[in-house]
């Protein structure tokens, strides 16, 4: 298994967790949600790339971290979905527009 990016691995999971963090808060502190774009587009990225290359490893080798890096870029992928969800109803009330998506508002309000 040389050769494979994995997200299981401990720095360079703390990298894309730095990354992913500074994203959002970028976003949030310039009030675009085009960063969280960029969250689930890597996420998305790597979830295909995980699992093309599980498909293609043999069966009877370790895989456990195939799924734990799969398992990442899900997590990966769905907080860049809800960050570019929040931004966006935070952008669109700043500017009194309509926002993409209005889904989550009872959850916002709940907090």
């Amino acid at each position: 298994m040389e050769g494979i990016f994995f997200t299981s691995e401990p720095l360079i999971l703390i990298m894309i967790s730095l990354i992913t963090v500074l994203l959002i808060v970028l976003g949030r502190k310039l009030e675009t949600p085009y960063l969280s774009i960029i969250v689930v587009a890597y996420g998305l990225g790597l979830l295909v790339y995980h699992t093309i290359r599980l498909n293609s490893a043999p069966m009877d080798s370790n895989l456990s971290p195939f799924y734990f890096s799969i398992a990442v870029d899900l997590v990966m992928l769905f907080l860049g979905f809800i960050t570019y969800l929040w931004i966006d109803d935070m952008y669109a009330k700043n500017k009194n527009q309509k926002s993409y998506s209005d889904a989550l508002s009872w959850f916002w309000d709940k907090l």
